[in-house]
C-alpha cells in the first residue's frame, strides 16, 4: 500500500524522464522519514493503514508510534507474526495487547456465565440468600464492564424475591405472636373473629410465591397452634351447648305448663 513511500534513497523513478543538468541542481525534496512521519501523522485511528505502515517502514519509532493505531486483534496477530523476529518493541506490544484481549473475552465469557446463573435462580422455587450470596461473590472478581447493566437487571428481580420472601416471614412470626397471645388471654372467646382472621392467614401461606422458603419450623408452629386454637374452640363451643341445653328445655317446660294453665 505504502511500498512507493518506502523505497531506498538512489532507486531511480520509473520512467525516462531527463537527468537534470549538472548546473541546475534539483533542490531536495523530504527525506524517506519526513515523507514516513508525514504518513504517520494522517493515519488517524486507520488500523489497516497502521499494520501496513508497520510492516513497511524501516525506522523503529515510527513503526513503535503506527503501533498504537493497532488494536483489533487480526491486526494484532498479522503485526505481530509479521514482526516479532525483528522488532521487539513493536512486538511486546502487539503480544501485550493481545493477551490482554484474550483475558477480556474469558472475563466476558465468565459475566455471561454468572447473568445465566441468575437467571436460573430467578426462576428457582427454593431460591435461597445463600445461593445469591455466592452469585453476587462470583460476581464481584468478573471484569466485564459492558455486561454490568444486564447483570443489575437481573440481580435486582433477585433482590426483591428475597424481600418478599423476607415480609412473608415476618406476617407468619407476627400472626403466631399474636395468636398465642389471643389464646393465653381470659378474652380468647370474645376474640374469635381475630382468631379466625389470623388462621385464615396462615391457611392462606401457602398460595404466596415465596411459601416454600419459609422456614419449616415455623410452618410447624402454625399447624400446631391451629390445631390447638380449633379445639379450644370446639370445647367451647360443646360447653356452651352443655349450659344452654337444660336452660332451653326449662324455659319449654315452663311455656307448656302456662298454657295448660290458660286453658283449664
Amino acid at each position: 500500500m505504502f511500498e512507493f513511500l518506502f523505497k531506498r534513497q538512489g532507486d531511480k523513478p520509473d520512467g525516462t524522464g531527463a537527468e537534470p543538468q549538472a548546473d541546475q541542481p534539483a533542490a531536495p525534496g523530504p527525506t524517506p522519514r519526513e515523507q514516513q512521519a508525514a504518513l504517520l501523522s494522517q493515519l488517524a485511528g486507520n488500523e489497516q493503514a497502521a499494520a501496513d505502515f508497520i510492516l513497511h517502514s524501516e525506522f523503529s519509532d515510527l513503526r513503535l508510534a503506527a503501533a498504537e493505531h493497532v488494536h483489533s486483534p487480526e491486526h494484532l496477530e498479522r503485526v505481530y507474526n509479521a514482526i516479532r523476529n525483528t522488532d521487539r518493541r513493536v512486538a511486546k506490544l502487539m503480544h501485550g495487547r493481545l493477551d490482554a484481549h484474550r483475558h477480556h473475552q474469558a472475563e466476558v465469557e465468565r459475566a455471561r456465565a454468572a447473568i445465566e446463573q441468575a437467571r436460573q435462580l430467578a426462576q428457582d422455587d427454593r431460591l435461597s440468600p445463600n445461593q445469591v450470596a455466592d452469585l453476587d461473590r462470583r460476581w464481584s472478581v468478573i471484569d466485564a464492564s459492558e455486561l454490568t447493566a444486564e447483570f443489575t437487571e437481573v440481580r435486582a428481580q433477585l433482590t426483591r424475591r428475597l424481600e418478599a420472601q423476607v415480609a412473608l416471614q415476618r406476617r407468619v412470626i407476627d400472626a403466631l405472636a399474636e395468636l398465642r397471645a389471643l389464646s393465653s388471654s381470659a378474652s380468647a372467646a370474645a376474640d374469635d373473629a381475630r382468631i379466625e382472621q389470623l388462621l385464615a392467614m396462615l391457611e392462606g401461606v401457602g398460595s404466596e410465591p415465596e411459601h416454600v422458603s419459609l422456614p419449616r419450623h415455623l410452618l410447624n408452629d402454625a399447624q400446631a397452634l391451629a390445631a390447638q386454637l380449633h379445639a379450644s374452640r370446639d370445647a367451647r363451643r360443646r360447653q356452651h351447648d352443655t349450659v344452654a341445653a337444660p336452660a332451653q328445655a326449662a324455659a319449654g317446660a315452663n311455656g307448656d305448663a302456662g298454657t295448660q294453665q290458660r286453658a283449664g
